[in-house]
């Protein structure tokens, strides 16, 4: 693994790594090294003296040059890398040098990318500090033997000094912000490094992730358990707290650690260290000798290895054989690839950057190329490293089978890459957005419908809501958009365009991405509704089928229709571009896309309703918060919704409170209100793990108060993991003890047939064991196919719940049937014999039998995390947010658990100004293959180089004759006219007061530019 942390103090540095008596045992000339471009260019090399490593941190060069002497100055990042506990106790218990030999190998590696690719420095242009990439670093490493509870534990500090020589050969501080924002992608190269070192001397490895860690096999569970009790106090700390992310581990590492002690003797350290693992019957040697003859194979027998069996190691390395890698044709993988590669390596590193693509492609649009090499590198193919990986991905940009993106001034990521999928699909939304202009038959006139509004309206409407719906109503587009703040009274507004529509006799359908959101929209505007992939499921077969009964009875129940999205932000472009191709393909007159692109957007990839609304489409505005019923609230949702989360905090003032545990602390904040304060108050937190501290905690005080009573019934539920279709086709995404569901109509390329499936044990070679009552079976995820979808393969997890009376819950999965929808709330009002009878969200009562299906879809629901808020009301809110969680410390979350709130609102925190830093530096935008490629501003990130023309170039069985050209000078507006995408954070409001409706925009072609 990986940690960075400051160096803070240059005389204590050297105190600490350097100093004279801190190696007594042989070797110790070889545990520091000199190493870097910087440090080669200054003379530094050999052994590290404490004096000179000192000087470096203070920022005096051997020469006596004074480097960046300013008030505080940073001394340097302490960059440490640890083996696995396997390796560790192979070096030190089994004796084996060769693994300390192949550790700092892996370091040395890993710090030459760090050198040639994170080294800057920062010059002054046009007034603003501007980062230049120097390739060079002055560091020191220090190889120490020992963790902080004195387990053997190998690990190598790279301390880098804060100094870089200039391109103008000036030296000046330098500027690690990438050092540090890169620090995962450092870890999977150092581990893919450490992979490839110990496989060369002989060691098989068990891989024991999704990140690419890994362990030697063949060291006991219990030799590893031994040697682990700073891991073991790690983990003790993080279930107290119920943490398991990652994330929330690292910063239980960083609040706990003691003051690493000294052993004067060492030697008498090192061997209870061998005493302990002969104590439980390990001693190594057999293991070594393994590996060691492994490793000595003769010059002949290296040739035969390389020869025949090169592509047959190279596809087991992927867990498949000759023949399933050929057999999935994959389309990132080169034809005939047998003939193709030179190395097994080169054929992994094609199957691993294939991989990689798919898994992201399902999140994101676009993605920065270090985290394509990472997910790779993670993937732990055998042989596998950075330098293979960077390579096979720059043939897929020469192949224009990946398309760089253009770099702008705000890119704190590096470079991007995007697919042609990916591109495509966002220049046939807005394209097919473009089609639509004109084609619609206007509902009622922009004169009369403001009145006809009013008079349907279950409440006043305002300027916002009458405007939006007036565009509704009026427009001649067959594709509107309404852009409307959290709070804005969306679902009053829709009530009231539905009722006058069906007055006009259109017929009105709702679309929303959950259930849950179905049953509000039906309930909040009177729409019947469905989710978006049931429409999509009954429907997308028309996109290319015509002239049959079922077509013909399709365009006849659907012409004429309009289709109310709500909710449009969480809509992914493959689902956006679908329902446009089904709108025009059976004729629905109108599709009405309802949300606020500040909110949550979509799970999986594409961010389609900002891109419509920037990219020309026809789009109102409902700005008014009419939620909010505090100054002090408005406030906070007003700066929330335009990105300044910082500034919200502030305006929140004692309504923050900061703690080092907030989620216990959020769950005693809502024990302590009365019952009435509890009804009015809901909990939402950022993330899975505070929610599940928060939940636990509550029904714990309910059930010692008294409140939840009776006795309490056991139900095993499961609660999904979160894994793409590609993580799928690799073992190490297993788990004993994981279910594997399969969805209707089973997973034919390994055949399974539909239902839901034990995971018993995930094997060496790659097949994973499967249990479905009595009968067993083993199955290879490789041969699961790259590109099939239909199979809906889902992992999820087994959780122990109690439940007793008077708990709240929610649905986990849907039962249509009997009204039960995900994410949907019920409340527990009886446990017997018979099973839980419950009340639900409509206030129906129902008895679940104890075999019921639904009794292992539920969760406890006194805290929601904030992806399940989005369209909640509460009067108040306890929020949770922590720093450590970094992915989830974004502004949209932020937006959505502050703007939930109509009275009083309190944010627990577990550090407030790392908080506020790290809201305003994240958006949490999704990223855009056309906003990428600097063809759409979407979130105002404009960048001052040129765009370059795309040339896609031939690429074998990608047809690309279909796809229109990108526009290049925009023809000007009519007079008077008001262009959506002038501002991308402000399309035009409509004033109907004025009269106003939006005019077509001027016929144009949108489309690749080739």
């Amino acid at each position: 693994m990986l940690s960075v942390a400051a160096v803070r103090s240059a005389s204590g540095a050297a105190n600490y790594f350097a100093k004279d008596d801190y190696y007594t045992v042989e070797g110790s000339s070889e545990a520091t090294a000199w190493a870097g471009e910087g440090a080669d260019a200054i003379g530094l090399s050999g052994e590290v003296s404490k004096e000179a490593f000192e000087g470096v941190l203070n920022g005096i060069l051997p020469s006596g040059e004074a480097v960046a002497q300013v008030e505080n100055r940073r001394a340097g990042v302490d960059l440490t890398f640890s083996m696995p506990k396997s390796a560790s106790v192979m070096a030190y218990v089994a004796g084996d040098k060769r693994v300390l030999g192949a550790n700092m190998a892996a370091v040395k590696a890993t710090m030459a990318w760090v050198e040639k690719n994170l080294a800057e420095g920062r010059r002054d242009v046009e007034g603003r500090k501007v980062p230049v990439q120097t390739g060079n670093l002055v560091y020191a490493l220090f190889q120490h033997d020992t963790s902080r509870a004195l387990d053997p534990q190998a690990h190598i500090h790279a301390v880098i000094a804060n100094l870089t020589r200039m391109p103008d050969g000036k030296w000046q501080a330098l500027h690690a912000d990438k050092i540090w924002s890169h620090n995962s992608i450092i870890g999977s190269i150092y581990h893919a490094y450490l992979r490839s070192e110990l496989e060369r001397i002989g060691y098989q490895l068990d891989m024991k992730g999704k990140h690419g860690t890994f362990e030697i096999a063949g060291v006991p569970k219990a030799v590893i358990a031994e040697y682990s009790q700073r891991r073991e106090e790690i983990l003790d700390r993080a279930t107290q707290l119920g943490i398991k992310s990652p994330e929330g581990l690292r910063e239980i590492t960083k609040r706990s650690r003691d003051p690493k002690l000294d052993v004067e003797d060492r030697a008498a350290l090192k061997q209870d260290w061998v005493d302990r693992a002969a104590a439980l019957g390990f001693d190594g040697k057999e293991l070594r000798a393994a590996a060691e003859a492994r490793a000595g194979l003769t010059p002949s027998e290296n040739a035969l290895e390389r020869g025949y069996r090169a592509i047959v190691d190279a596809v087991d390395g992927a867990r498949q054989t000759l023949g399933a890698l050929l057999r999935p044709q994959d389309p990132l993988v080169d034809n005939a690839l047998a003939r193709a590669v030179r190395s097994p390596a080169e054929a992994r590193a094609q199957l691993g950057v294939a991989s990689a693509v798919r898994i992201l492609s399902e999140r994101e649009a676009a993605w920065p190329v270090a985290l394509l090499s990472k997910t790779a590198l993670d993937l732990g193919l055998k042989g596998v490293t950075v330098d293979m990986i960077e390579k096979r991905i720059d043939r897929l940009v020469t192949n224009r089978q990946l398309i760089p993106g253009v770099a702008t001034a705000a890119d704190r990521t590096g470079r991007m890459v995007t697919t042609q999928e990916a591109l495509r699909t966002e220049e046939r939304i807005l394209g097919a957005v473009d089609e639509g202009k004109g084609k619609a038959e206007p509902i009622v006139a922009a004169a009369d419908a403001p009145q006809r509004l009013q008079d349907a309206a279950a409440l006043p409407l305002n300027p916002g809501q009458l405007a939006a719906a007036t565009m509704i109503l009026s427009s001649a587009d067959r594709t509107v958009s309404v852009q409307g703040v959290a709070g804005a009274g969306k679902s009053t507004m829709l009530q009231a365009v539905a009722r006058v529509a069906e007055a006009e006799g259109r017929e009105i359908t709702g679309l929303a991405f959950q259930n849950k959101m179905v049953a509000d929209l039906a309930e909040g505007a009177g729409i019947k509704a469905q989710t978006i992939a049931s429409f999509v499921l009954a429907n997308e077969r028309f996109i290319s089928e015509r002239d049959t009964p079922r077509y013909e009875a399709a365009r006849e129940k659907l012409a004429g229709t309009m289709l109310i999205v709500d909710e449009t932000s969480m809509v992914s472009s493959n689902d956006m571009l679908k329902l446009h191709q089904i709108t025009a393909a059976v004729g629905v007159d109108k599709l009405v896309l309802v949300g606020d692109r500040q909110q949550l957007s979509s799970i999986d990839a594409g961010k389609a309703f900002a891109m419509i609304q920037a990219g020309g489409g026809t789009v109102a505005r409902m700005d008014q918060n009419i939620r909010q019923r505090t100054d002090q609230l408005r406030t906070v949702a007003a700066l929330a919704n335009i990105g300044k989360a910082g500034a919200a905090m502030k305006v929140l003032g004692d309504h923050v409170v900061e703690t080092a545990e907030p989620a216990a602390a959020a769950a005693a904040m809502w024990l302590a209100l009365d019952p009435a304060g509890r009804e009015a108050t809901a909990v939402f937190a950022s993330g899975r793990d505070a929610r599940a501290i928060i939940n636990s905690a509550i029904q714990d005080g309910l059930v010692a108060e008294g409140s939840v009573k009776g006795q309490g019934i056991h139900l095993t539920v499961y609660e999904r993991v979160n894994t793409t279709r590609e993580e799928l086709r690799y073992a190490s995404t297993y788990r004993p003890g994981q279910t594997l569901e399969v969805g209707r109509g089973g997973a034919q390329d390994v055949g399974i047939r539909a239902g839901r499936y034990d995971v018993l044990k995930v094997h060496a070679n790659g097949k994973v064991e499967l249990a479905e009552g009595r009968r067993k079976f083993r199955f290879d995820p490789q041969k699961l196919s790259p590109t099939e979808q239909r199979d809906r393969l889902q992992l999820s997890e087994k959780k122990d719940l109690q439940l007793r009376e008077g708990d709240r819950i929610r649905w986990t999965a849907n039962d249509k049937e009997r009204g039960l929808h995900n994410a949907a709330l019920a409340r527990v009002v009886g446990v017997d014999a018979d099973g839980v009878k419950v009340e639900t969200a409509d206030k129906s009562l129902l008895t679940l039998g104890l075999g019921d299906p639904m009794l292992s879809r539920l969760d406890l629901a006194y805290s929601l995390n904030m992806h399940m808020a989005q369209g909640i009301t509460t009067d108040k809110a306890i929020t949770v947010m922590s720093a450590h969680e970094r992915n989830l410390s974004n502004q949209r979350l932020f937006n959505v658990g502050v703007t939930r709130v109509r009275d009083e609102l309190t944010m627990i925190v577990d550090d407030k100004e790392k908080l506020e830093r790290q809201l305003d530096m994240n958006p949490g935008n999704k990223t855009s293959a056309m906003e990428t490629l600097g063809r759409l501003d979407i979130d105002g990130k404009k960048g001052t180089s040129p765009h370059d023309k795309f040339d896609p170039g031939p690429i074998e069985g990608v047809d690309l004759t279909d796809l229109p050209p990108l526009p290049t000078d925009l023809p000007p507006l009519p007079d008077g006219a008001v262009p959506a995408a002038k501002d991308p954070q402000r399309p035009p409001d409509l004033n109907p007061d004025r009269g106003d409706v939006l005019p077509p925009l001027p016929e144009r072609s949108l489309g690749l530019d080739l």
